[in-house]
């Protein structure tokens, strides 16, 4: 490696002696000049070894010129360069031959720290006169000139000069490629977050909202509406502290006027001071202590429920919401925790136990021909793979030894008597039509006799003392229950005990694990064993068909099994599920409703239903209230909508007075139960897939949709409009009838018991609709009352103990008995609409009045009071459409039977 000393010297002398100097001569052009003169050499740089960290030769010939003629244009301008001037001297590259200086080891001259460095101290500003008397003493211009053309500058001091004038640091090494391509990335990375920056910010608060999308939108209009009431407690909080430091100097100032003019009345004495000091205090105690005794007859009232106060704790859902949040994180981490150890069991199973098992199953299914051969001498035909295979062996769903030789006697007995005188096709046909005759005829006597002992029990509940009382029929999924609970404490009877493990608690159980293991590596390696045991049945039955020939017996007969029927794979839609529901969603037919909760729509129970049902002999049947309408919605509605029992109702209809919340309801239960909603109105269709092979279209794309999307709400709201009996003629262009005819064919029917889809209907006024087939569609009803007294209490209280002004013992029964018969939407209305931000600050003054309350109910303008003729009619309507009017018309006959017969029997013992 080849070290050049000429750099390495000059490097050294630099740092040693004279970094101080560079750096000055930074800052001034004599300096620099001076600098320059210093660092010249004899020698030039050979081209062939020029460092690559430096300026280029041709690149410093280049400056040269430059140099050159801006030392001719100076001299021309003002005769500065003279007879040694500082630009001859700069670029000159030769030392004076001055006999009294001495040269320092690398070509400067010792008058270097003298002159130079003490001229460069001095000033600042370096005129011409030190230029040519300072720095050229000792020179000559045409030495100069020579010299300048001569020799040539280092190019180590060439690199330090270079970077003296350009205003750079000295030391400093070059920066390589890949550090240059760093500070490159890394200015255009922060050019770039200055832009988005800025964008952001005129983004923001430009004046202009049509660059925002409707979320900033909101969330501006949000920001400014509260910084609106930042500044205006900000000016309230400004203006009364002004007022209170006014007032407190206005007292000051009065004070010391009465003070200083001798017009303040001198203090009391002093016993007088301190009796009524003692005074005050008694009262004082006396207040705080009534003041406690109050608060504590507040506390005992709320928590009594009479009182409600204006606080709102954190709801309990939302803490049950965050509960549960957790518990799910935790079952999720369960979850994945068994999935590892199912793959990690299912592997190591396979690697050690597959070939066991595989034997396993043809050992058991060997041990099945062995037990037919030795019963009967013949074998049982094979399960087909579509039905099961060798599955159904094990589950004990074939043929047995004792089945097959009773079918096998009275197979044989009917050959017998066939082969006298074989019955021909249409005796057969005969045969199988008197059977069927003689079916339905069985049938219809079991009906018949079951009619005449559902008479005599009616008949014999007229008389209390022949009443046999009521009959509790046992469903048909009773024996299922009993399976599953008896099979679930076989499995468990071992796991589920008192000192349980923690495995039993949370977790999961590795015995379970393998035995799930098992079963799903059985039912993968079962298809395969099943195959080569037909195969092996095959070889068995001719060796038995050869043995009975060999001695001349006949075959035993066997049963064939029918082939089952190969499930058809469905056809391919043609239409994708995505342009359907694209159809549906640009018609408007699927909608984005209110997410409204349940809890949302208050009413109360009517708690006294229960004692009027219960009483003896004349029992009444008040009215359901709005609060066990929402308890039969969530039983009827959405519970039903995700249970796939069979015989559940796939169909609700609400039906009550306009503004009682019937869609609401329908919202509620799409909400709790987060499901897709599909409009099918008779207002929302009118003009929607009009013409049959459309509206087949529409059918089509209901019944895709819902069920891909499932859980799905279909709504059907004016239910009444759609079974109209005679349409009205304003009506008639909208042809609200349109989809009655086919409604339940296309829609009600093809529901299953595994949809989780729930049809939904309201209606209005209901007896203009046709009975039957609105029956046929919605079976199941719920009837919405009016607002009673209790719902409207609630109301009322919830609604007005949430404003802190409002009174605790605001008369508020007063209130809802006025209001009986309006709808609670136009109440809830009406107080929202009551209590705005100014009333709520004159609450403090003006105490909130029931009148206010009722004179704003009265003003609103779709305000309807329902009367109990209105009532009655829905009522004897729902008696006439359910079987439920039915039933409590026996019902009543009976007890009003029952009880004449024990008034009279009453009479007869008094009598005695």
């Amino acid at each position: 490696m080849r070290v050049d000393l000429r750099s390495l010297k000059c490097a050294s002398a630099l740092r040693a002696g004279l970094k101080a100097a560079m750096y000055e001569s930074s800052c001034s052009y004599a300096g620099a000049l001076e600098l320059k003169r210093s660092a010249l050499k004899e020698e030039p740089w050979p081209a062939a070894e020029w460092p690559p960290y430096r300026l280029h030769q041709s690149t410093f010939e280049q400056l040269k010129q430059s140099v050159e003629k801006a030392k001719a244009a100076l001299q021309d301008r003002s005769g500065l360069l003279g007879s040694a001037t500082a630009f001859g001297d700069f670029y000159g590259g030769q030392l004076g031959q001055d006999a009294t200086s001495s040269t320092l080891g690398f070509g400067r001259t010792a008058r270097t720290d003298d002159t130079m460095l003490g001229t460069m101290d001095k000033s600042k500003n370096i005129g011409s006169d030190k230029l040519s008397g300072g720095i050229g003493k000792g020179y000559s211009t045409p030495t100069l000139s020579e010299s300048l053309r001569a020799t040539k500058c280092s190019a180590e001091m060439q690199y330090i000069i270079d970077q003296i004038l350009a205003g750079n640091r000295l030391g400093d090494p070059p920066l390589t490629e890949e550090q240059r391509q760093q500070l490159e990335e890394k200015r255009e990375e922060e050019e770039r977050l200055q832009r988005e920056r800025e964008e952001f910010v005129s983004k923001v608060y430009t004046s202009d909202d049509k660059y925002l999308t409707p979320e900033e939108q909101e969330e501006k209009r949000l920001l400014d509406i509260l910084n609106s009431h930042v500044c205006n407690i900000q000016r309230m909080e400004r203006s009364r502290s002004v007022t209170y430091a006014n007032a407190k100097k206005l007292i000051k100032d009065e004070n010391l006027y009465l003070e200083l003019s001798g017009l303040k009345k001198p203090p009391r004495p002093d016993h007088i001071r301190n009796a009524a000091s003692v005074l005050i205090q008694n009262i004082y105690r006396q207040f705080m202590e009534l003041k406690r005794i109050h608060w504590r007859e507040i506390k005992l009232r709320e928590k009594l429920g009479m009182v409600i106060s204006s606080y709102r704790a954190p709801s309990a859902k939302t803490q049950l919401e965050i509960v549960k949040e957790a518990r799910r994180k935790f079952r999720r981490a369960y979850y994945e925790d068994f999935l590892k150890q199912n793959m990690k069991e299912k592997s190591r199973i396979l690697k050690l136990r597959e070939g066991d098992i595989m034997e396993d199953i043809t050992d058991e299914i060997r041990q099945w021909f062995q037990e037919w051969f030795e019963g009967v001498r013949v074998f049982d035909e094979f399960p087909w793979p579509d039905e099961g295979g060798s599955i159904l062996i094990v589950k004990g769903e074939t043929f047995t030894i004792e089945e097959y030789v009773e079918w096998r006697a009275l197979e044989e007995k009917r050959l017998k008597a066939e082969s006298g005188s074989p019955k021909t096709a249409d005796q057969i046909k005969a045969e199988k039509q008197a059977a069927k005759e003689e079916k339905r005829r069985l049938a219809a006597e079991q009906r018949e006799r079951d009619r005449k002992r559902l008479e005599e029990y009616r008949k014999s509940r007229l008389n209390p003392e022949s009443d046999p009382g009521v009959y509790i029929l046992i469903g048909k999924n009773h024996d299922k229950i009993k399976f599953n609970w008896l099979d679930y404490e076989i499995k468990w009877a071992s796991l589920d005990t008192p000192d349980a493990s923690q495995d039993v608690i949370k977790g999961h159980l590795m015995q379970l694990i393998t035995e799930d293991v098992y079963k799903d590596i059985q039912l993968d390696l079962r298809p395969i064993a099943d195959e080569i045991m037909r195969l092996e049945l095959e070889v068995l039955k001719n060796a038995l068909k050869r043995d009975y020939e060999t001695y001349e017996l006949p075959m035993p007969l066997t049963k064939k099994r029918k082939k089952p029927k190969k499930v058809k794979q469905p056809k391919r839609d043609k239409l994708t599920p995505e342009f359907m529901f694209q159809q549906l969603a640009d018609s408007g037919i699927v909608k984005k409703y209110p997410r409204v909760s349940l809890d949302d729509y208050w009413g109360d129970r009517n708690y006294a239903a229960a004692d009027c049902r219960a009483i003896l002999w004349t029992p009444s049947f008040p009215p359901a209230c709005i609060g066990d309408v929402k308890e039969q919605v969530r039983i009827r509605c959405i519970l039903t909508l995700g249970c796939r029992c069979p015989g559940v109702q796939r169909s609700q209809l609400f039906v009550g007075p306009k503004g009682t919340g019937k869609k609401t309801l329908a919202y509620a239960i799409a909400s709790e139960t987060n499901s897709l909603l599909i409009d099918l109105s008779p207002f929302n269709v009118y003009n929607k897939f009009v013409g049959a092979k459309n509206q087949k279209n529409l059918y089509t794309y209901v019944n895709k949709i819902s069920r891909i999307m499932q859980p799905t709400i279909i709504l059907v709201d004016n239910v009444d409009k759609l079974f109209y009996k005679k349409v009205p003629k304003e009506e008639k262009m909208f042809d609200p009838t349109r989809l009655s005819k086919d409604f339940y064919n296309q829609i009600v029917k093809p529901l299953s018991d595994q949809d989780k889809i729930m049809i939904i209907g309201t209606a209005t006024e209901p007896w203009l609709a046709k009975s039957a087939p609105m029956a046929k569609v919605f079976p199941s009803t719920i009837m919405i009352p009016s607002s009673d007294y209790g719902s409207i209490s609630y109301v009322l209280t919830q609604m007005l103990m949430k404003y802190h002004g409002v009174n605790r013992d605001f008369n508020v029964n007063s209130t809802a008995q006025a209001l009986r018969g309006y709808s609670l939407s136009v109440i809830r209305g009406a107080v929202e609409k009551l209590m705005t931000g100014k009333r709520m600050a004159q609450l403090y003054y003006k105490p909130l009045d029931p009148t206010e309350i009722v004179a704003c109910v009265l003003d609103t303008e779709d305000a309807v009071c329902m009367g109990e003729l209105e009532n009655e009619m829905y009522r004897s309507w729902y008696l006439s459409y359910t079987p439920w009017g039915n039933r409590l018309l026996d019902y009543m006959l009976m007890l009003e039977s029952q009880y004449v017969l024990k008034q009279k029997a009453d009479k007869k013992k008094k009598k005695k």
